[in-house]
């Protein structure tokens, strides 16, 4: 009996713990129920949320910033455009079959059920992009088909650029594109999106990284039934800066209007071979104190907002007007070079009141003697005087004991031939040198007067023509003056000017600033100017000829104003235009316009 009670004692025992087991069990398995149901209710809803939805993402297209004068006067801009999405799956409150059926006619009949079974065979959420640049009335008719109000599709804003003016400084300004399949690996290193729109030329490539500002980003999370559960900024967009110019709208337009008038009067009132023939040009200029280019013209030229549209009758005209003159056009400076071998006379002690004697003739070779027109001078002729009435023969003679090298070393420390810094694509141009392959001695005879091998460009020119008027300080030209943050106005960026020392100072540039403003005293145009101003014209021959057999000849001219304290600096080349003098009305209108004006 007493091992029978033991029995029973220990089976209750057993039957005790594990009654107490089974309890703490219930009591483990409950407490995780009403854990999961109640503590982490929040947590798994958003799991069985996640598991019934798709993620995408909407790039938001930031503002390209404005490019302005330094007046505040736009040039280029960007114009708002919206472009369709349809949105995938459809959301809640609207049939995806219809709202297709509603787009298909509301943009004339375009296929997008083609469009939305590629889309759908690679994702299941998104927006398909529809149609781009809608106009008003197509916007109009998708609110009022109530498309845009239950977002079944979306109207997105979009910039394209655009130009207020699109005549002025169309070549310097350049353009804007998609990103090209070369462009893809550095933009994409950049943070870019594949569909960017990035400067493809001129200063909107120079400037693309403070111009473009940065895209958004939003992250939509949608349910498979179209409800839109979360968005999330993942970054906000940021417009780009506007981009101020040192250029001068009203000076821009004045000097376009000045060579385009100029070229048109010389066609119609010039005789055969004085300038009937001209038919292009160019101009430049520059504040001789920072370097920074006030107007920069064309002719013939063309307007940015047709460029597009235009392009293969602008690409086809024979005059070309795509060519940027200004920076790529080559052109032989004739005697406008003489300054230069001036400079290099004087830097090798030269005496400024030397004379030469001019007879008319350079005799020195038997074989080439070269003539001079003997402008109101003849006999002895110092520098400044050979300056002032454009001896050929004091320059010959002069270029001739110097040897081209040496002033044409000269002339490209002074600008010529040499890049000017500017942010456009330009013309590297040539000097005459003792190494080409076609030097003779009688080459050395017509560099000296800015013929023989040497061509360079107007952009070029106009740094020659600064250097001169700044006692040597030869500048680095630039476009740009400045980028400001476009919601602050605070500068974000400044340009620093820079020059380059051409030794010789007063010595060397004295005598030639006399010479140069003597010079602009023997013609009307420049003697009646609003302040007394420098010139120096050249004459260049061309190698198409009369029927007389004598040459046609190229306008160049270069200049700066006021002569004793100069403020700017002017260069101008006209295609046939018949000599130096035909081109002094450009750069009168250019003293008009600056200095009536301010």
């Amino acid at each position: 009996m007493a091992r029978g009670s033991k029995s029973r004692a220990g089976g209750r025992g057993r039957v005790a713990v594990l009654l107490v087991l089974s309890c703490v069990v219930f009591l483990v398995f409950f407490a995780r129920l009403a854990w999961m149901q109640f503590a982490m209710a929040d947590h798994y809803a958003e799991k069985a949320a996640e598991a019934s939805s798709a993620s995408y993402t909407v790039e938001q297209h930031a503002a390209r910033g404005a490019i302005t004068d330094r007046n505040g006067t736009v040039l280029a801009r960007d114009k708002t455009v919206y472009d369709l999405y349809l949105r995938i799956p459809a959301p809640p409150g609207s049939d995806l079959q219809s709202t297709v059926q509603t787009v298909q006619a509301l943009t004339g009949g375009k296929d997008v059920e083609t469009q939305l079974a590629a889309f759908c065979s690679a994702v299941s959420a998104g927006e398909l992009l529809i149609q781009e640049s809608l106009d008003s009335e197509t916007m109009t008719a998708f609110y009022q088909a109530g498309l845009v109000q239950t977002g079944a599709v979306r109207l997105a804003a979009r910039g394209v650029r655009s130009w207020p003016d699109g005549t002025l400084l169309p070549h310097a300004l350049g353009f804007t594109g998609p990103i090209t399949a070369e462009q893809w690996p550095a933009a994409r290193q950049q943070g870019l999106a594949m569909d960017s729109i990035i400067g493809q030329s001129g200063l909107e490539a120079a400037y693309d990284d403070l111009l473009q500002g940065q895209d958004g980003r939003l992250l939509i999370s949608m349910g498979l039934d179209g409800a839109v559960r979360t968005t999330v900024q993942q970054r906000s967009a940021t417009p780009g800066s506007t981009l101020v110019l040192t250029l001068d709208a009203d000076l821009q337009r004045a000097l376009q209007d000045a060579l385009r008038n100029r070229i048109e009067t010389l066609r119609t009132t010039a005789a055969v071979g004085g300038g009937r023939e001209c038919n292009a040009g160019a101009a430049v200029v520059v504040d001789v104190k920072t370097g920074g280019i006030l107007a920069a013209a064309n002719w013939p030229g063309y307007d940015l907002n047709d460029y597009r549209t235009g392009y293969a009758a602008l690409a086809a005209d024979q005059g070309a007007p795509l060519l940027d003159r200004a920076f790529q056009g080559l052109y032989a400076p004739g005697s406008a070079f003489k300054p230069a071998v001036a400079a290099a006379a004087l830097t090798a002690g030269i005496d400024p009141n030397a004379t030469v004697n001019c007879t008319g003739r350079y005799l020195y070779y038997s074989g080439y003697q070269p003539g001079c027109l003997q402008y109101g001078h003849s006999g002895p002729v110092d520098l400044r005087t050979a300056l002032e009435q454009s001896c050929n023969i004091f320059f010959y003679d002069v270029g001739r004991r110097l040897g081209v090298d040496t002033f044409s070393a000269m002339a490209r420390q002074l600008g010529l031939a040499s890049p000017t810094g500017a942010e456009v694509s330009e013309a590297e141009g040539r000097l005459t040198w003792s190494t080409d392959d076609n030097y003779q001695a009688g080459l050395t005879l017509m560099a000296a007067i800015g013929q023989g091998n040497t061509a360079v460009t107007p952009a070029q020119l106009a740094v020659y023509a600064t250097t001169l008027a700044t006692n040597g300080q030869r500048p680095t030209l630039h476009f740009a003056d400045r980028a400001v943050n476009t919601a602050s106005g605070q500068i974000v960026w400044q340009y620093s000017p820079r020059f380059t020392t051409v030794a010789g100072g007063e010595a060397v540039f004295g005598p030639i600033r006399d010479g140069m403003k003597r010079m602009a005293q023997t013609n009307r145009y420049l003697r009646e100017a609003p302040v007394v101003c420098a010139a120096k014209t050249g004459s260049p021959q061309l190698a198409d000829t009369l029927p007389n057999g004598t040459h046609y000849v190229n306008s160049v001219l270069i200049g700066y104003a006021p002569a004793d304290d100069p403020q700017i600096a002017v260069a101008v080349v006209l295609e046939y235009g018949g000599g130096g003098s035909n081109a002094t009305p450009v750069l009168r209108a250019v003293l008009d316009a600056w200095f009536d004006a301010g």
